[in-house]
């Protein structure tokens, strides 16, 4: 992944907003082949999209969700694809 592919991912979904509690580094994966699928790239492994946040400055933070990247909000066409996608495959409440 290079300086300008993350560039591009980040400045297509990504919006800082400090009220918001941020975005799970799993959903961050998740958003981020949801934009490689929108625009027909081939997504890089978890762990290099992580060292390619890293690069850019973002860095997780540990919480009692997991690891987050605070601030951060999802945006734009991936991030609704990447929201109905999950939902798709969460499987129905039985009561």
């Amino acid at each position: 992944m290079t300086p300008s592919q993350i560039s591009q991912f980040l400045r297509d979904c990504i919006v800082n907003d400090a009220s918001d509690s941020g975005i799970n580094a799993d959903a961050f994966y998740g958003l981020y082949v949801s934009w490689c699928s929108l625009n027909r790239r081939v997504p890089v492994p978890d762990q290099a999209f992580r060292t390619a946040l890293r690069l850019a400055g973002l860095r997780p933070e540990k919480t009692g969700k997991g690891w987050t990247f605070p601030s951060l909000r999802m945006t734009g066409p991936a991030a609704t694809d990447y929201i109905l996608n999950s939902s798709a495959q969460t499987p129905a409440d039985p009561t």
